[in-house]
């Protein structure tokens, strides 16, 4: 059994929750709110702080109540796990570029599916929950706000900045809950790809990388073991991301 300070992101606290609660181990999580990976340096510094938290409570814990490793419930994240570091205790990364891996089951499946469609945006319950994502009904709540702030004509000049982006999505890929879906998410789901001209396609959730979060095992091929007073850089080998001695300069 080991003792595990986890930090995770609010869009998979139903999958976490009940991992943690059927676990083996003694798991402790951090959640972090949704959306920082669109500031990837204020999810870097969140990140951080969190990890200092952690090492610091630590240091005061009776030795065996002391955590064993800090695990990170993100993947590269827009980069905002790199740079990361822990001074005491080993940090565990999953090698994926972000958290529809972690839903999907696994990096591999993550990356198929990325080569099969097209221009894909990506719905499950935790990021309906928990995150803004497109919808008729978001997109007339947002502008809203817009107007009520800017005024009517600058409204609809900055749902154009805004939404600008769309144009480059052609596919909406919903991901089912293992743990008992809710059609009315996937009936939101349907109605955001009909509202948008986006093809529809229906892919079922696993649990088996967010298992190995929580329980590992944490191998090599899924996950990095930054060892303490290491960082993790970005690794573009393929393996996404690996860990340097923290006063190491990143190789050009």
């Amino acid at each position: 059994m080991m003792r595990i300070a986890l930090v995770g992101c609010m869009v998979m606290n139903r999958e976490i929750s009940r991992l943690v609660s059927e676990s083996k181990n003694v798991v402790r999580v951090w959640w972090l709110r949704q959306g920082l990976h669109d500031t990837p340096d204020i999810l870097r510094a969140e990140l951080q702080r969190t990890v200092d938290e952690i090492e610091r409570e630590n240091n005061q814990l009776p030795v065996h109540l002391r955590f064993s490793a800090i695990v990170l419930a993100y993947g590269l994240c827009s980069n905002g796990v790199v740079g990361l570091r822990s001074r005491t205790l080993p940090l565990i990364v999953p090698r994926c570029d972000d958290c529809i891996s972690l839903f999907l089951g696994s990096a591999e499946r993550y990356q198929r599916l990325f080569h099969e469609m097209q221009g894909v945006y990506w719905y499950n319950p935790g990021w309906i929950e928990q995150a803004f994502t497109p919808s008729r009904e978001n997109y007339e709540r947002q502008r809203a706000e817009y107007a009520q702030a800017y005024g009517e004509e600058n409204a609809d000049y900055l749902m154009e900045c805004t939404n600008h982006w769309m144009e480059n999505y052609q596919s909406c890929g919903y991901i089912s809950c293992p743990l008992g879906d809710s059609p009315a998410y996937e009936a939101y789901a349907r109605q955001a790809a009909d509202d948008f001209g986006w093809q529809f396609r229906r892919f079922e959730g696993r649990m088996d990388y967010l298992d190995a979060v929580v329980n590992g095992p944490w191998d090599d091929a899924r996950f990095l073991t930054c060892p303490a007073g290491c960082r993790v850089e970005a690794d573009y080998s393929g393996r996404k991301i690996r860990s340097v001695p923290a006063g190491e300069e990143t190789a050009e």
